[in-house]
């Protein structure tokens, strides 16, 4: 039995981009206050929110393609942010740990948009 999604926060891939975005603003509150810290924290806080952001503005278009090109842009920013996560590991191996915790998230979300776009494509 199909249920109806009244609204984008009942999304699965939309609630999990949410805590990503959380868990690294509050990560990023424990990293060193250091230059390439600040610009890597601008980019990856930018690619996390955009994530959710794109994900609900395309759900008020919900019409095939239309919702589609900003699952896509949900899916591009998912990746960035990923791309994010990887370098802060590499460059901060003290937070691997928590790091990894919010890739393993980031990683379903972008698991769950390639699923729901494909579904898309094929409606």
């Amino acid at each position: 039995m199909n249920q109806r999604i009244n609204s984008y926060k009942e999304l699965k891939f939309w609630q999990k981009a949410r805590e990503v975005s959380l868990l690294i603003v509050r990560l990023t509150r424990e990293l060193p206050n250091e230059r390439i810290t600040w610009i890597i924290i601008d980019q990856i806080l930018r690619s996390s929110f955009s994530v959710g952001a794109n994900v609900a503005e395309g759900f008020g278009k919900y019409k095939g393609k239309e919702y589609a090109r900003f699952l896509q842009m949900a899916l591009g920013s998912a990746r960035e942010t990923g791309y994010w996560l990887e370098l802060l590991k590499d460059i901060y191996p003290k937070y691997s740990g928590k790091l990894d915790k919010i890739l393993l998230l980031n990683t379903e979300v972008i698991k769950m948009l390639v699923v729901s776009l494909k579904s898309l494509r094929k409606s």
